[in-house]
């Protein structure tokens, strides 16, 4: 069975009486008094060994690396940066790892939100639980509170924030989030959650035009700090405007949200009776490389399995995609690993050269292999309006053109490694793969064993230590 299947069902959750005041002192009391349903706990321990993962593999990373020791010159902390033996602040652990987790574009999505979700929420959780000592359980329902914030503020924001106006959502809607879940970590009451709101509010940025670059996973690292830094400050005693989201300059209007403020009350009147990660849940990547291209990877690694063609028989490939996937993949001719995961061409080209995707398949010398170069030019990517009435970034149509004079085409709907697809195996084969980038093997799965058994754990930091030990 997978283990996010769509069809299990929570027992049901305690219903919480809503403030009928402002909608971020609402927000505010669901933060700090959510009871998280037991499904939803399950999903937010998937995505938190996901990510765990993906940490591990980004740590050797030039973009984490260049931050490790820009932190480790500044200050040193009790928390630790996973995969390597340093210890920083709790903000400064929160921005490595973050960075990390974003760095192969190998973490997770979600599609109400249109963030990454994971890669700023559990770095801002794992800093924060070190700091309190907290249990793998309260780790799960920070992460679910803070999960819950960012989709309802998707719901009022999107689609016009991301998809038109260049917000880069992981960032601009993923910093409260994390502050959010920062909030609960700490044991800070409604009046303190209200100020941690605000102060994150002022702290959200992040534009698209730098995806493609070092700078898109310095967004994840720079919303799990700033989620910490604004809840740190407010537990401190720091004041924000209590209108700080909804005013009339506040987030919502200056973030060019869909809705207008005094739409976030209805968005939010439903607060710990429905759970969106169990409704709309969380997309885990089995590629690393923009979701964007997952669905058209999808089908043609099917129809490659089918029948059996080769780089030689190739006369051309067309991609069909909804628009907001021809937004997103701006690179035709990548020359770095970051532009290649942004790229349609390279990604359909690697996947017939080397097949299923890895982190290795965008190392700088497979981008130019005389294979790839010599696909990419065959390679086309166009939108079609009929797929925007579909979840964004779901649908694909992919006709491969051979020598021969055939033409074979497949569609994707969604794709592998979204919710009520995942398996188990998967999960774990690829923690494994990531993890190894920093650990051996012997602790890699003694990593895995631990973060998979994290609603037991007593004390966070006997997984974090997990994570920092047996290094390559």
């Amino acid at each position: 069975m997978s283990v996010l299947d769509s069809k299990q069902r929570p027992e049901p959750s305690t219903v919480m009486a809503m403030s009928t005041g402002s909608p971020t002192l609402s927000m505010a009391e669901f933060i700090i008094a959510g009871k998280p349903p037991v499904e939803a706990r399950r999903r937010a321990a998937i995505a938190v060994c996901d990510t765990v993962g993906v940490i591990l593999a980004g740590a050797p990373e030039a973009a984490a690396d260049i931050i490790r020791r820009t932190i480790v010159a500044e200050a040193r902390g009790h928390c630790r940066v996973l995969g390597t033996g340093v210890c920083a602040s709790a903000s400064d652990a929160a921005l490595a790892n973050g960075v990390a987790a974003h760095a192969h574009d190998y973490d997770d999505m979600c599609f109400v939100s249109m963030a990454h979700p994971s890669c700023a929420l559990v770095p801002s959780i794992l800093a924060t639980g070190e700091l309190v000592r907290a249990s793998g359980n309260a780790v799960l329902d920070a992460y679910i509170v803070g999960f819950e914030i960012e989709c309802r503020l998707g719901l009022v924001m999107n689609p016009r924030h991301y998809h038109e106006r260049g917000w880069h959502s992981t960032s601009s809607i993923g910093t409260l989030g994390a502050a959010a879940a920062a909030a609960r970590m700490l044991g800070l009451d409604a009046p303190s959650t209200v100020h941690a709101l605000g102060i994150a509010a002022s702290l959200a940025c992040g534009v698209k035009e730098n995806l493609g670059s070092m700078v898109k996973p310095l967004h994840a690292g720079m919303a799990a700090r700033n989620g910490v830094m604004a809840a740190q400050l407010a537990k401190a005693g720091f004041v924000a405007s209590k209108r700080s989201i909804d005013g009339p300059q506040g987030y919502l209007a200056a973030m060019d949200s869909q809705n207008p403020p005094a739409a976030l009350t209805d968005a939010i009147a439903d607060l710990g009776s429905r759970w969106e990660i169990l409704e709309t849940g969380i997309t885990v990547k089995l590629y690393p490389s923009c979701a964007a291209t997952h669905p058209a990877l999808d089908a043609l690694l099917a129809l490659k399995d089918k029948h059996k063609f080769t780089t030689e028989d190739i006369a051309g490939i067309d991609v069909e995609a909804d628009s907001m996937t021809s937004r997103l993949l701006t690179y035709g001719r990548p020359s770095t690993a970051l532009e290649a995961k942004f790229s349609m061409p390279f990604c359909a080209a690697a996947a017939i050269v080397f097949g299923h995707p890895t982190i290795e398949t965008f190392d700088a010398e497979r981008i130019r292999d005389p294979r790839i170069q010599k696909l990419l030019p065959v390679v086309t990517l166009r939108a079609n309006s009929a797929f925007d009435a579909s979840t964004p970034l779901s649908q694909a149509a992919v006709t491969v053109r051979l020598d021969d004079g055939r033409t074979i085409s497949a569609r994707a709907d969604g794709a592998r490694g979204y919710p009520g697809r995942l398996t188990d195996n998967e999960l774990n084969t690829k923690f494994l793969a990531c993890a190894q980038r920093s650990l051996n093997y012997g602790a890699a799965v003694e990593a895995l064993e631990g973060v998979r058994a994290i609603e037991t754990t007593l004390d966070i930091r006997i997984l974090t230590q997990l994570c920092s030990d047996g290094l390559v």
